[in-house]
C-alpha cells in the first residue's frame, strides 16, 4: 500500500501527534508520504522533499491568508501549483488520508485510490469562529466524497455514523508502544502537570480556582501559548511553571515527573467530540489522570466534575496513587502499532 498523509501540521511539530505516529509506524511496511500543512512560519518558496524516518516528507510554499483566501482566484493558483508539484513526486494508487479540511479542494486534483478524512476533532477546533462556516463547508465536501471515515472518538463516530454508517468507523488515538516498557519510578516530590497545546479549548477558570486551592502542589504546563492573555493569573501564581513547547522525542522525559497527568477541557464542542492524546501518553507512562472528559469507558480515568471534584481527584491521586501496571495494562491494545494494524484491517474491507 501507498499512504499519503495531508496533515494538520508539520512533521516535527510538537503537536504532530497522531498523523506523525501512524505515518512513522506505517512506513515500516508501506511507503508514506507526509504533507505539511502549509505556513508562513515557514516560507519556502518552492516544494521540498526530505526524508525522516522512512517517511517522505514534503513543505508546500504557503497560502497567504489561509482560510481567508478560501474560494478565490489566489487558493485556485495556489491549488493548480501545489498539485502539479505533488503528481511529480507522490506514488500511484495511494490512499489519501486527509485530517484537515483545509486539503479537500487540492485531492480534488490529485488521482489517489481511495480518499479518507480522519476526523481528529469538531470542526470548530480548526480555525477562528469567523471562518468557522468555510471550514464546515470543506468539512461537509470531504466526508461526502471520502470512501471511508475515521473517526477518533466515539461520539464523533456517532456523528459520522448517522450521515454516512456504512463507510464510517472508530479509529481512536494510541500511545507509543515503547512507552509501555518504560518503567515507572515515583517522582521525587509531587508535581500535577499538563503537556500539550495551552489552547482555547483549556480551562483556565477551573486551573486558577484548583491552583490556588493547593498551593503546596507545584503545577506544571509545558507546550505552545495561543493567547498570553488567558494564562495571566496563572502566570502569576507561585506554584506554577510554564515550559516552552518541547519536540516529541523528549515529551516521555517532561511528563514521566508527573504524580499525576491532568486533562482541563472547557465544556464545548470541541471537548465533547474529543478524545485526548494525552489520556493514552500518560496511562502508557503509569501517570493517574484526572479529567474533565471521561475518555472511553475501559481507560481508568478519574473524571472531575466541576472545579471541587477537580481538586479532590488531584489530591486523591497525589496521595494514594494506583499501581502504575494497572494503568499501562488498559492501554496495551491501544498502541499506535495496533492503531496502524486497525487501519490496515479496515482498508482491506473497501
Amino acid at each position: 500500500m501507498n499512504f499519503v498523509f495531508f496533515a494538520a501540521v508539520a512533521y516535527d511539530s510538537p503537536l504532530g501527534g497522531r498523523t506523525r505516529q501512524l505515518a512513522d509506524i506505517l512506513s515500516c511496511r508501506h511507503q508514506v508520504h507526509f504533507i505539511e500543512m502549509p505556513s508562513l512560519r515557514r516560507p519556502m518558496l518552492r516544494h521540498t522533499v526530505r526524508r525522516e524516518n522512512g517517511v517522505w516528507i514534503h513543505h508546500l510554499p504557503p497560502l497567504p491568508g489561509g482560510w481567508r483566501m478560501v474560494g478565490t482566484r489566489g487558493e485556485k493558483l495556489w491549488i493548480i501549483y501545489a498539485a502539479a508539484m505533488l503528481r511529480r513526486t507522490l506514488p500511484p494508487d495511494f490512499f489519501a488520508v486527509v485530517s484537515n479540511p483545509f486539503w479537500e479542494a487540492l485531492t480534488e486534483r490529485l488521482e489517489s485510490a481511495c480518499l479518507i478524512y480522519d476526523c481528529l476533532d469538531h470542526c470548530s477546533i480548526h480555525t477562528k469562529s469567523c471562518y468557522a462556516p468555510a471550514v464546515a463547508e470543506r468539512e461537509q465536501r470531504l466526508a461526502a466524497r471520502s470512501e471511508l471515515i475515521l473517526a477518533v472518538s466515539r461520539k464523533l463516530t456517532e456523528f459520522w455514523q448517522a450521515r454516512y454508517r456504512k463507510k464510517t468507523f472508530f479509529l481512536p488515538n494510541g500511545c507509543p508502544d515503547s512507552w509501555l516498557e518504560m518503567e515507572r519510578r515515583q517522582p521525587l516530590r509531587p508535581l500535577a502537570g499538563f503537556l500539550g497545546a495551552l489552547y482555547e479549548w483549556i480551562d483556565y477558570s477551573l486551573l486558577e480556582q484548583v491552583v490556588e486551592a493547593l498551593p503546596e502542589v507545584p503545577f506544571e504546563f509545558t507546550g505552545p501559548v495561543h493567547d498570553r492573555k488567558s494564562i495571566a493569573a496563572l502566570w502569576q501564581m507561585t506554584n506554577v511553571e510554564f515550559r516552552t513547547a518541547v519536540p516529541f522525542c523528549r515529551a516521555a522525559e517532561v511528563m514521566s515527573r508527573y504524580s499525576v497527568g491532568l486533562i482541563p477541557f472547557r465544556d464545548d464542542p470541541v471537548a465533547e467530540y474529543s478524545n485526548p492524546l494525552k489520556m493514552y501518553e500518560y496511562l502508557a507512562l503509569g501517570i493517574p489522570v484526572v479529567s474533565t472528559l471521561p475518555g472511553e469507558a475501559s481507560l481508568p480515568v478519574h473524571v472531575a466534575v466541576g472545579a471541587a471534584d477537580f481538586i479532590r481527584q488531584v489530591q486523591r491521586q497525589l496521595e494514594s496513587p494506583p499501581p502504575a501496571e494497572e494503568m499501562k495494562r488498559a492501554v496495551v491494545s491501544r498502541t499506535w502499532n495496533c492503531i496502524a494494524t486497525d487501519l490496515e484491517r479496515i482498508l482491506k474491507k473497501i
